[in-house]
């Protein structure tokens, strides 16, 4: 698999867009849109900068294998139906906490559009 779909997947996993990730690495949407669609070569640099806005690092990219992840996933046995959430299988007791997290990321992206939208 390359880069740029390992960057993918593991940008939706966490529920980021593209424009959200673009803007944080400082970058046009276009620019890293070419990133995920392997259009331009990925310095190691950059690929330091993508990995900590995936709250991640270089070699969990490089081995990301997300089939591997859905499998574990849907393997009742071995998942004890947790979630996933950044390669890690959350067990149930922790789901509450992880949707409380999201619940909390979704107010603050909702300001965030919201003031987008005053600043027109």
């Amino acid at each position: 698999m390359s880069i740029g779909k390992k960057i993918k997947q593991l940008r939706e996993l966490r529920n980021f867009t593209q424009t959200y990730v673009a803007k944080e690495l400082s970058m046009s949407l276009s620019g890293y849109s070419k990133i995920e669609r392997d259009e331009t070569d990925v310095t190691i640099n950059r690929l330091n900068s993508i990995a900590k806005v995936l709250e991640t690092d270089v070699a969990t990219i490089l081995s990301f294998d997300s089939k591997q992840i859905f499998n574990q996933y849907n393997n009742q046995a071995a998942t004890a139906n947790g979630v996933v959430q950044n390669q890690q299988i959350i067990a149930d007791q922790s789901v509450k906490d992880f949707f409380s997290k999201m619940t909390d990321d979704i107010a603050v992206l909702k300001n965030e559009i919201n003031s987008l939208k005053e600043r027109k």
